[in-house]
């Protein structure tokens, strides 16, 4: 299991955080999930009626409500409110680097490790499907591609092509991140 070599790399470097403009706070867990046959990143694919980023491929999570103790909060309520995960069922190993998205908001990442038994139960008021990808399958060279120009922010823009779904903006970002640190990928034109 790649638990604790992502517990290493997280724990060997401190996340990057955006300041000096006026962001909306949100945050994501990314959930990875043992299991006999290898190690799997848990991804979403938001309800095609929500108000922001309808219809795309997501990790679990949302926009930091009042009442929540911070971004991790925010996540695990999310993520709980959307696939099902319970909180419990969560262990965190860490924090990526932030990541800015559409709508104006700032996303915080974090990596957490969840059963591989867990049963996703959706909100079909928020979701519309989920998916456990492989890891393996995210490292293979034809399920990824790099845009010959830049997002509008000055973004590279990375696609990954996993299970029919197309993983691209702030999601893949935050997954060539998660690759970068963790499996030394390397983000660039195959």
């Amino acid at each position: 299991m790649v638990v604790h070599k992502i517990s290493q790399a997280l724990k060997s470097r401190s996340p990057k955080n955006i300041a000096g403009k006026h962001y909306k706070p949100a945050a994501v867990l990314i959930p990875i999930q043992e299991r006999g046959d290898g190690d799997y990143l848990v991804l979403t694919k938001r309800a095609e009626r929500m108000s922001h980023h309808s219809g795309q491929v997501a990790f679990p999570g949302g926009r930091v409500d009042a009442g929540d103790r911070g971004e991790m909060e925010a996540a695990l309520r999310e993520s709980h409110e959307e696939i099902g995960i319970h909180p419990r069922d969560v262990r965190i190993l860490g924090q990526l680097d932030q990541a800015e998205a559409g709508y104006g908001f700032l996303v915080t990442p974090f990596v957490g490790v969840i059963p591989a038994s867990c049963e996703f139960v959706l909100n079909p008021a928020e979701t519309a499907a989920v998916c456990s990808v492989p890891i393996s399958a995210l490292l293979a060279p034809p399920n990824f591609t790099v845009n010959d120009y830049l997002s509008p922010r000055g973004h590279p823009r990375y696609h990954f092509y996993v299970n029919g779904w197309d993983v691209w903006g702030v999601t893949a970002r935050i997954i060539v991140q998660f690759l970068e640190l963790v499996y030394d990928f390397k983000a660039e034109k195959p």
